[in-house]
């Protein structure tokens, strides 16, 4: 009895779905910091408080995920942890990510390539920490996955299908227009100059480019009459603050099998499977210079990765493609095995690392910033004020009014710009907060991890004004982590 590809075909991807719910249970205790500002202001929305970072303050847009933000303040409503909520549609998101790959990926690109697309997929413990962090990186990557594939159809999809789903990335990160435009216009863009097909086109770009912009239009309303701006606090954080190739390079380096097959792949594909290079390209491009205060394990261009797995995939189905069909099928098997072991083995983004990773990081990080959060709500009046850096988990649970050092979540930013670790230092020192909490390299003498806490601790005001009160440091001696509480 032969077993029909189709049964093979789901078997794989029934496969890389529990692989990847594997690797999600063992890295399942990390959660990032910056997921600790979403949630932060969700619980705040939910109490009543408005669209406050600190309860009582001026209103402020820190965050850069509207979404994400909304279903954990329902959650949150609900009685329900908004954190959680958010862990867990990022790993059904990350599911569904693999299951997409297959079902849809199979009319776009071939069997074979879906399969390899498939494992590649889900064998990835960048995309399981990120699935497990706390943040929209797998929602984006399900969102933008699910409309390339669709336009990349022969038929060039359902557009009113595609509309809706990129007019949900404006409301999932502030690329998300960005994203949407430059696949509505390279979708349609050929057919526009053909005269007899422009009606048809102009139709299909009113549904795939009008509901994004409509969408933005929302978002920007309610901004608007919301914080009274129309740029995100991010955006003007993170836009030309970075190293120029600091965010891809770390990717590449990451990812580099599957990265030079998708290279690869988006020149053999023909036709509108070329669409699955936008986003990827975009995104690239987008990195240029842009600062990831969030970079391990790639972030900011994690939500590509299906797409480039997918390109991937057209390499190794056209590398075999001449051989005859059962060969072709194992041999793709095999390579594409070896590129999934590669991945969670060998390379710097791999599953060891990624473990290391989350056990340093919640072993180390996240107990100092939970005791400091536990000293400043025992140790301190109800009405102190406080400054940090690592502005997430420790305002989150401090229970006290919270100055951002970097500055993300001030409304002062909107105009006063992205300053340097100077001018946010002073910013800070000028605000005379109750307590400064600065990031130490050590825990038995200040060694500032950023430029800006190093910068605070040296000031003359501070050194005049301030005493050490407290040191909050992780479970795990010498972690190269401690948070350095200064009272006034």
């Amino acid at each position: 009895m032969t077993i029909s590809s189709r049964v093979v075909g789901r078997g794989v991807m029934l496969l890389s779905c529990v692989a990847f719910l594997a690797l999600c249970w063992r890295i399942r205790t990390f959660v990032t910091d910056d997921a600790w500002i979403s949630v932060r202001y969700a619980e705040n929305l939910a109490a009543g408080h408005g669209f406050v970072w600190n309860p009582g303050g001026e209103r402020v847009e820190g965050f850069s995920n509207p979404l994400l933000v909304y279903v954990e303040a329902a959650a949150h409503l609900a009685g329900w942890s908004a954190l959680s909520a958010a862990r867990v549609l990022g790993v059904l998101a990350g599911v569904g990510c693999v299951v997409l790959v297959y079902l849809r990926g199979r009319e776009v690109v071939g069997e074979v390539a879906a399969r390899a697309a498939t494992v590649l997929t889900a064998f990835c413990p960048p995309l399981a920490v990120w699935a497990v962090g706390g943040l929209e990186t797998t929602l984006t990557a399900l969102v933008v996955t699910a409309a390339s594939l669709e336009l990349a159809r022969p038929t060039g999809g359902r557009p009113w299908l595609v509309g809706a789903l990129l007019a949900l990335l404006p409301w999932l990160r502030p690329e998300g227009l960005v994203l949407a435009f430059s696949l509505a216009v390279l979708s349609e863009g050929r057919a526009l100059l053909d005269r007899a097909g422009r009606r048809g086109a102009l139709r299909r770009l009113a549904w795939v480019g009008g509901l994004p912009v409509a969408s933005q239009v929302a978002l920007e309303a309610l901004r608007l009459g919301v914080y009274g701006h129309l740029v995100p606090n991010s955006v003007i954080y993170k836009s030309g603050t970075g190293g120029l190739l600091d965010v891809a390079a770390r990717f590449v380096a990451q990812g580099a099998p599957v990265v030079v097959l998708a290279a690869a792949g988006a020149v053999l594909a023909t036709g509108r499977r070329r669409l699955l290079a936008v986003v990827p390209a975009v995104y690239l491009l987008g990195s240029v210079g842009t600062l990831n205060s969030v970079n391990a394990f790639s972030r900011f261009l994690m939500p590509t990765w299906p797409l480039l797995t997918l390109l991937a995939g057209v390499t190794v189905a056209g590398f075999f493609a001449a051989a005859p069909a059962r060969r072709a099928s194992l041999a793709a098997g095999l390579a594409v095995v070896s590129c999934a072991a590669l991945a969670v083995r060998a390379l710097p983004g791999n599953i060891v690392a990624a473990d290391r990773y989350e056990r340093s990081y919640m072993s180390c990080r996240a107990p100092a910033r939970e005791d400091a959060a536990r000293w400043l709500r025992t140790s301190t009046p109800s009405d102190a004020v406080f400054s940090v850096s690592d502005a997430g988990l420790v305002p989150a649970r401090a229970d006290r009014t919270a100055i951002d050092q970097f500055m993300l979540n001030e409304p002062a930013i909107q105009e006063r710009g992205p300053l340097t670790a100077a001018g946010r230092a002073a910013f800070v020192v000028d605000r005379r907060p109750d307590v400064l909490v600065l990031a130490s390299r050590s825990a038995t003498e200040f060694r500032g991890v950023y430029g800006t806490d190093a910068r605070i601790y040296a000031s003359p005001q501070v050194r005049s004004a301030y005493r050490l009160s407290h040191i909050a440091a992780g479970a795990r001696p010498g972690c190269g982590y401690a948070l350095f509480l200064l009272t006034r």
